[in-house]
């Protein structure tokens, strides 16, 4: 089969390699239709966070079951499905807890980084790891599923309330995803994107979007609806902590959603707890995918975030289309996506893809074809 692999800084290949076989009678095989591509991905390959040579990457991964494990009583063949990766040893006191984020043994469990992703054409995992979608939801907003649930628990871990001012730095994928779902709570939601074409798609979606030298101390108060800061601070960068630090208001509450593992923020302590201040960085979802399943379909928006797909076999483009450089040289180029996927089957066999599954689906007795 087909597989993305990755190679080492800003290197990625498309290789060949044998298909995976069931592991255990509790496997689950799924051929994949389409992976997302994560900022996570991009920082690996930009050699900001940690991946291993010879993996395949992926893990925002959707597709058809195509054989199970005689254990296996949740899914079917023929059904379709969204995959979560997010794994651990489930023997570690963490794991135990139902803390799989905080897996003592969660390195090894990295689907993508250190355990073969979805940026392929077959996966096989664990029967726990696989979610039932319904045949009306389309693979774009599929591949969406898991970063709509880490989206949907840091706003749940941001508290908000319906007079609340937000302000989301960062407008990429969960950015916008954190938009979204705030826009539904909160009074005022403010995108701050420096990328033009990022913070266009962002007006749409937030209450007001704007360029990060708009704010100041007089645009301010015009921003939060006249109060000096705002209630909830989003990092969705992942190296704005100190920039988003001095907008948040008393008793407000800072969410680090972005990941960079370079990056470190000095805290001013006193003036924290003074103030009030929280950091929430507890945002971790260990079940994203059961609760993002349920609030997709209200969101019709997803549809639209997903700009770009491509065949593996077209990655480089893909992730040039949304990481903003070249990855042969690192030269900067024009950020050209919202959010892009990479498909493992042709484009042209997508739109047949629910029908197939309709039919491989086995019906109850009595019920016709």
């Amino acid at each position: 089969m087909r597989a993305l692999v990755y190679q080492g800084h800003r290197t990625m290949g498309l290789v060949e390699k044998p298909e995976p076989a069931l592991t255990s009678p509790r496997s689950v095989k799924v051929r994949i239709t389409m992976t997302g591509i994560c900022g996570t991905d991009h920082k690996i390959v930009s050699g900001k966070h940690s991946g291993t040579p010879g993996v395949v990457l992926g893990h925002e991964g959707t597709g058809i079951v195509a054989e199970i494990g005689g254990d296996v009583r949740s899914v079917r063949p023929g059904q379709r499905v969204v995959l979560n990766p997010t794994q651990g040893c489930q023997v570690c006191l963490q794991c135990r807890r139902g803390n799989l984020c905080y897996c003592d043994n969660f390195d090894e469990f990295l689907i993508g980084f250190t355990m073969d992703g979805t940026f392929a054409e077959y996966f096989v995992t664990d029967e726990r790891y696989v979610y039932p979608i319904p045949d009306s939801m389309t693979w774009n907003v599929a591949s969406l599923i898991e970063p709509l649930g880490c989206a949907l628990n840091g706003i749940l871990k941001a508290d908000l309330h319906a007079w609340d001012t937000v302000a989301v730095i960062g407008s990429g994928a969960i950015g916008l995803l954190c938009q979204i779902l705030a826009a539904r709570t909160a009074a005022r939601v403010v995108a701050i994107e420096t990328d033009d074409y990022r913070r266009a798609f962002a007006a749409r979606i937030a209450h007001t979007a704007i360029h990060p030298d708009e704010l100041t101390a007089t645009n301010l108060p015009l921003l939060t609806g006249g109060q000096p800061k705002f209630d909830v601070v989003i990092d969705a960068v992942g190296t704005q902590l100190d920039f988003g630090y001095p907008l948040v208001a008393k008793g407000g509450r800072l969410i680090p959603m972005g990941l960079d593992s370079d990056y470190r923020m000095t805290l001013p302590a006193t003036a924290m707890i003074d103030d009030g201040i929280s950091i929430r960085a507890d945002v971790p979802l260990h079940d994203a995918i059961g609760p993002a399943i349920i609030i997709a379909p209200q969101l019709p928006i997803l549809e639209e975030l997903v700009t770009t797909q491509a065949d593996l076999s077209d990655f480089a483009s893909a992730f040039e289309a949304t990481m903003g450089y070249t990855l042969s040289t690192g030269d900067r180029t024009p950020i050209r996506a919202i959010k892009a996927a990479l498909t493992s089957l042709p484009l042209r066999m997508l739109s047949f893809s629910i029908l197939t599954a309709r039919c491989l689906t086995p019906k109850p007795p009595g019920v016709a074809p």
